[in-house]
This record gives structure tokens, C-alpha cells and sequence, in this order.
């Protein structure tokens, strides 16, 4: 499975996250990648609105993983603070993906040897427009290159 979405404002990214949840069995490992302000939280709204835990939504930048409590169980992590696998193991990354929930994780490029197999792997960019989003969505397995990509903000980052 491979598609590519384009969306318009928040909107319609959260109606492409919703659709999108549709599709997920319940202890998925969803891996986003995108520069800042590409919607990938946006996207992950959409996601928790279906199974009803959209209003405790937060980028957990400074907290790096947030539980919700909805219909189903959702952690959501942002790796974007974490420079290493080291620190990674250290805040115990790699046990969220044997507990049972899904598991939506922002900059994941960044923690790909990580990663379980099979996962999806959804590429968030920016448009031609300020409102534009572009979302490349695959399901990645063994057979299957990744499509993450480090965004132009890491090259930014001093390391």
C-alpha cells in the first residue's frame, strides 16, 4: 500500500488523518517525518479524532511521549529533542512498540533502526501554498524501502 495525499489547510488534514484511521489495526507503529509546521500533529489530531482523544492532542516536544485515552490507547512521541539512539533506549522507545495501543511517532526518521516491521510511514511536506500539505503514505515492511528522510530542519539543528 502507497499513496500520496495533498491537503489544504488543517481541515483537510484532519479529515486525511481520520480516513487514515480507518485503516489501522489497533497496535499499529506509525512513523511521521516533515519539517516543522508540515502537519504532522495535524495529521495525528485527525488520527485520535477517531478514536475519540483528539482534545488531549499536544506535540509532546519537551515530554516526548503522551499517552491518550480514547476508544483506543494511543502513545504519540516526538523525537524531534532526542539526538541518539542511546537516549532513545534510555527513555524506553523500543518497549512502547511490544505493549499493545498504537503508536504515532514524530521525527522517526531519527530512531529508525528502532523501528518494528511492519509499520506505516507517512512523509509530510510542505506545498506550493502556504495552506498546501503533501503526505506520501506507505506500509513498510521487510521488502519495502523506507521513505523517511531526515527534513531540512535537522540540517538546521546544531547536533
Amino acid at each position: 500500500m502507497r499513496y500520496t495525499r495533498d491537503t489544504y489547510g488543517e481541515e483537510e488534514t484532519r479529515a486525511l488523518g481520520r480516513v487514515f484511521a480507518g485503516e489501522l489495526p489497533p497496535d499499529a507503529v506509525v512513523a511521521f517525518s516533515g519539517d516543522l509546521g508540515s502537519g504532522k500533529t495535524a495529521f495525528i489530531r485527525g488520527i485520535c479524532d477517531t478514536f475519540r482523544c483528539s482534545e488531549q492532542v499536544s506535540s509532546p516536544t519537551f515530554t516526548i511521549v503522551n499517552e491518550y485515552v480514547g476508544s483506543r490507547s494511543i502513545r504519540h512521541c516526538d523525537l524531534y529533542r532526542l539526538d541518539r539512539i542511546e537516549d532513545m533506549l534510555e527513555i524506553g522507545l523500543d518497549a512502547l512498540f511490544r505493549e499493545s495501543g498504537t503508536v504515532l511517532i514524530e521525527w522517526a526518521e531519527r530512531a529508525l533502526p528502532l523501528l518494528p516491521l511492519p509499520r506505516y510511514e507517512i512523509a509530510a511536506s510542505h506545498g506550493d501554498v502556504e495552506s498546501h500539505r503533501r503526505f506520501s503514505v506507505q506500509l513498510c515492511d521487510a521488502d519495502t524501502a523506507s521513505i523517511l528522510s531526515a527534513p531540512a530542519e535537522l540540517f538546521r539543528r546544531k547536533a
